[in-house]
């Protein structure tokens, strides 16, 4: 998205326990992103990590990071001619995603053509940079929307990736309203479990990978300590959890104003998710629960229970 939000997700790899990450491929920041990730692989390789010592304390497997794609039709411009109008803002980006869950609800296949090239495009940025996409997401969840589901089953099978997200969470009346966050959080996170139960349902019947449990629908850019702590304590069983984190540096005068189009309401937010991220409490807490560091393309029943 930005300077920031890539230097965060870097250094969350280098000096803390991140393993996976996805690019957006029409942002800002894009190309620069994978150089730092080319250069982060090569530190992985080299064993040159500092946190190399945190990750052996947790098990880490001796395997590449994981890096997908954002799938993203909301913000920012699109990477395709010809993109549906309808679809766009006056300035020609992508309308948001309220207008587009409104025009996707009503099933316009007139769209799907024109949708699903847009979505190749930014799997086919990674593709052409010699990177294989090991899996996919959503920027804001994109993959729950109504009429894209079979889209997304078609971009699985037509680029080989083999992992999903599919972020059906449990338990939020605990991590949301018991710990005093907005009512609005919870209601959003409920809808986001009913669009993900449907995703779940589907992602059952195709030939692909997803973890078991997920945790971060309303916590975006807030996920402290306290909260990780909460909910590896309700315990899941020898599974494989999926935490969501949005990590960044503190912006600079060199990327403080946003280009056009990618204003980050979590900009406030995400260095103290990086703090979080980096803490040697983080490496305790998980070592205390017996969980091990994994990677979303494992399968979802492993043991020890293990966090991507």
């Amino acid at each position: 998205m930005n300077r920031s939000v890539t230097a965060g997700i870097i250094r969350g790899f280098t000096h803390g326990l991140l393993t996976s990450t996805s690019l957006l491929a029409n942002a800002p920041d894009a190309e620069a992103a994978l150089r730092a990730w080319r250069l982060l692989e090569g530190q992985r390789a080299g064993g040159r990590l500092p946190s190399s010592e945190a990750r052996a304390t947790l098990g880490d497997p001796a395997r590449l990071f994981e890096l997908g794609v954002h799938l993203n039709l909301t913000q920012g411009c699109p990477l395709t001619r010809g993109y549906p109008p309808q679809l766009l803002d006056r300035a020609g980006r992508f309308c948001g995603i309220g207008r587009l869950f409104r025009h996707l609800h009503r099933r316009r296949p007139a769209f799907e053509t024109a949708l699903r090239s847009e979505l190749s495009a930014q799997i086919e940025f990674l593709k052409d940079r010699e990177i294989q996409p090991t899996h996919l997401n959503g920027h804001q969840y994109i993959e729950l929307l109504p009429g894209l589901r079979g889209t997304v089953r078609g971009l699985l099978a037509r680029y080989g990736i083999k992992t999903l997200r599919v972020p059906r969470e449990r338990g939020l009346a605990r991590t949301t309203l018991v710990n005093r966050l907005a009512v609005a959080n919870w209601s959003l996170a409920h809808v986001k479990r009913f669009y993900a139960g449907r995703l779940l349902r589907d992602a059952r019947q195709w030939d692909v990978r997803f973890p078991s449990v997920f945790f971060g629908t309303s916590h975006a850019g807030r996920v402290d300590l306290r909260l990780i702590q909460q909910y590896v304590a309700s315990g899941h069983g020898c599974r494989l959890i999926e935490i969501g984190l949005h990590p960044a540096t503190y912006a600079t005068s060199s990327n403080a104003e946003p280009v056009a189009g990618w204003d980050d309401p979590l900009a406030h937010h995400r260095p103290q998710e990086l703090q979080m991220l980096t803490s040697t409490a983080l490496v305790e807490l998980l070592r205390s629960r017996g969980l091990a560091l994994g990677r979303l393309t494992e399968p979802a029943t492993i043991a020890p229970a293990k966090a991507a």
